[in-house]
């Protein structure tokens, strides 16, 4: 094989990172079966589950608690468990269960049956759901600026990691299926190998790779 083939091969492998025979490339949207649209959904190239592990940082034990619990002074403070200063906070969960999702790619939104938002041509959108502390919208024991405050520490905290400057949380909605976080689409490409949604909530550090060369979708990367 000589170099000028064994390039070649090298650029096509991206297009033949999942075989031909993998539902979404090979059968019509309208023909995937409840089982393979959850596949997607859950547990696919757009779909991964989220490592989370605990930080010790300003913005983690050491400033924002769990849900809103372990108030003092009108300010949220750290609940690793009960302490001195608060013997009534609940103990922090062993396992923290997310999964990130690209909502702004077409086999995802092909799969919910859903139009595509009208944003989603200009910014990358990932869904994040699960059990994760402070993911939601406002809660009654969370004041306005304490919201506030949260929403700002998400812009500095979440970004997309690749090659070359990461791309920064633009802001945050919601929907029946979790947070949605919005990023302005940059040129993310097959030559950047892999993308890593990072961000951190209350005591987590939450991160979530994808290989971008497997996010072809029938020849074309979707995101």
């Amino acid at each position: 094989m000589t170099r000028r083939t064994a390039v070649l091969l090298g650029l096509a492998l991206p297009a033949l990172a999942y075989p031909p025979d993998e539902f979404w490339n090979e059968k019509d949207p309208k023909g995937w079966t409840e089982d393979e649209r959850k596949q997607l959904l859950t547990n696919s190239p757009w779909a991964r589950e989220a490592t989370t592990k605990y930080n010790l940082g300003a913005y983690g034990l050491g400033m924002m608690g769990v849900g809103g619990t372990g108030r003092r002074g009108g300010r949220t403070t750290a609940n690793p468990g009960a302490t001195s200063d608060n013997r009534d906070a609940p103990p922090l969960p062993k396992r923290y269960d997310a999964v990130v999702r690209w909502e702004s790619a077409l086999p995802i939104r092909q799969a919910k049956r859903a139009k595509p938002p009208d944003d989603a041509a200009s910014n990358y959108i990932l869904c994040v759901t699960g059990n994760l502390p402070m993911l939601g919208r406002a809660s009654d024991d969370e004041s306005d600026d304490e919201y506030s405050q949260r929403l700002d520490m998400l812009k500095e905290y979440t970004k997309l990691e690749k090659k070359g400057p990461p791309i920064y949380l633009n802001h945050v909605a919601y929907s029946k299926d979790g947070a949605l976080f919005y990023f302005e689409r940059g040129e993310l490409t097959l030559h950047d190998g892999s993308v890593t949604f990072v961000t951190t909530l209350g005591p987590l550090d939450v991160k979530c790779k994808f290989a971008l060369k497997e996010m072809m979708y029938r020849g074309k990367l979707e995101l």
